[in-house]
Parts: C-alpha cells; sequence; structure tokens
C-alpha cells in the first residue's frame, strides 16, 4: 500500500513540473508573439508616417471659368462665354532639397459654350426666329515648376508654380434664322492656337498608407491665345453668300477644382 502511494505521489509531482514547464513555454510564446505583433504595428507605423521623395497624381474635377473667359457678352471680342466644364490631370514630381521639388503636369479642361449669349449681336427684325448651336472650349497644356511640401502628421500641402504651353480649340459655332422671311445661316469654323500657359496650385493630400494617398486640389490656369484666320461664312439660303476671315484673341483663365489619387515612391530616409 505504501509503494502504490509512493508511486501516485511521484507521478502527481512529475505532472505539476510537466504541467508548469507547457504554461510557462505558452507564456513565453505568447510574450514572443506579441512583441512581434508590437514590432510589426511600429514598424508598419513608421513606414505610413515615413516621407517619400517622389509622387505621381491621377486628378478629376470640375472646370470653372473665370475673368473674360466666363464672360456672356458677344459684344466683347475677347469674351469667352464659357460655361462649367470638366478637367483632368497627371502629374510626377521628385523632392529635389529639403521640402522643394520639381514637378511636371498635364492638364485638360473642357467648357460648353453660352451659345444663347452669341445671340445677343445679332440684329434681328420683329418676328425673326434664331437658333444657335456651339462646340467646346478644349485647352490641353503640359507645365514643368517649382513645388514645396508641408508636412502636417499624415495630411500634407503642396504648393506649386508652374508654366508651359498650352493649345487650345476655339468652338465651331452656327446661327440659323430667317431675317425679313429669308432663311439665313452663320457659321463660324473650329480654330486652333498655341500659347504660354501659367499655372498655380494649392493641394491638400492625406496619407493612407505606404504608398498612397488621396488629395483634394484647386488650381488657377491662364493662357492667352490668338486665333489666326478664323473663316465665317454666311449663306442666305438661296446660293448667295461669302465668307470672311478674321484674327481673334482670347485670354482663357479657369480655376480647377479636383480629387485624386496619390502614389508615393523612393523613401526620404531608409530606417528598414
Amino acid at each position: 500500500m505504501a509503494l502504490i502511494l509512493l508511486c501516485i505521489y511521484y507521478i502527481g509531482c512529475n505532472l505539476l513540473k510537466i504541467k508548469a514547464l507547457a504554461m510557462k513555454r505558452i507564456y513565453l510564446t505568447a510574450l514572443l508573439l506579441a512583441g512581434s505583433l508590437f514590432s510589426y504595428a511600429q514598424k508598419g507605423f513608421i513606414l505610413q508616417h515615413q516621407p517619400k521623395n517622389g509622387f505621381v497624381t491621377i486628378d478629376g474635377g470640375i472646370s470653372l471659368p473665370v475673368s473674360k473667359f466666363a464672360e456672356c457678352s458677344s459684344r466683347d471680342e475677347q469674351a469667352g462665354l464659357a460655361r462649367q466644364g470638366t478637367m483632368a490631370s497627371i502629374s510626377a514630381g521628385y523632392r529635389i532639397v529639403g521640402p522643394v521639388g520639381l514637378m511636371v503636369r498635364g492638364e485638360l479642361f473642357r467648357n460648353g459654350v453660352h451659345a444663347e449669349a452669341l445671340l445677343d449681336g445679332l440684329y434681328r427684325a420683329q418676328g425673326d426666329s434664331w437658333t444657335a448651336n456651339s462646340g467646346y472650349w478644349a485647352v490641353t497644356s503640359i507645365t514643368a515648376g517649382p513645388y514645396v511640401n508641408v508636412p502636417l502628421g499624415r495630411w500634407t500641402m503642396q504648393f506649386r508654380a508652374t508654366a508651359g504651353r498650352a493649345t487650345a480649340i476655339c468652338p465651331s459655332t452656327s446661327l440659323r434664322g430667317r431675317f425679313l422671311d429669308i432663311p439665313m445661316t452663320i457659321e463660324t469654323a473650329e480654330a486652333r492656337s498655341v500659347a504660354r500657359s501659367y499655372n498655380g496650385g494649392l493641394t491638400l493630400r492625406y496619407r493612407l498608407g505606404r504608398s498612397t494617398a488621396m488629395q483634394l486640389n484647386t488650381d488657377y490656369s491662364r493662357a492667352d491665345f490668338t486665333f489666326q484666320d478664323m473663316k465665317t461664312a454666311t449663306n442666305n439660303g438661296v446660293g448667295q453668300g461669302q465668307t470672311n476671315v478674321m484674327t481673334s484673341f482670347k485670354p482663357i483663365s479657369v480655376v480647377n477644382i479636383s480629387v485624386g489619387l496619390t502614389v508615393l515612391f523612393g523613401n526620404r530616409q531608409r530606417v528598414f
């Protein structure tokens, strides 16, 4: 009987030792796992906040005509009669010194025309009815220049000023109606011009992760275009007509508001 009790005691002590050893290993594994998770989270946090040297951005939004471009008087030769339109842009930049970098920006905006304003300068007898139609203003520009980033935690403010070349398409227009019971059409053909372009803007960017961010932009763009050899054809509907050639100066300026997605690259300081 004593031998049996001794065996039970011995087995119980060994079981307690095995249990204690197993618990110790479990605690040690849990500590190692917690430390690993903490290290991974810390590394991820650092990488998400680590400054990047370069960026590539795609944006889209609305285009708001301002100044002469927005005027709706056909009596003003410089008025653009432009409506609110749409815009898209793509840009890329790289940090050079401190917060200062250089960027290249491509932009396209399209604006409709207040076609009814084309009838303001048209002489019409009482009872005459006229209709007006028009295409779209389309301006494409490629500019380059410096930018400055101001970091604010996960937010970044970017100021930029660029200059380059822009190409504009002046829309075709068509006026149709009757003058003293005679059908008439007045059509102006589409014209193109190239000019120097200037752009200034502000971006508010929010860091989403290691290499992505979202942003809100506002930009002011201006270019002064001279459209040469613009042809206006007048036809009275009975085979009689004439064509006039003229030159038109149009200052085009817009404020663009857009949102976009940014891809960041190039670690400023490699931590890991």
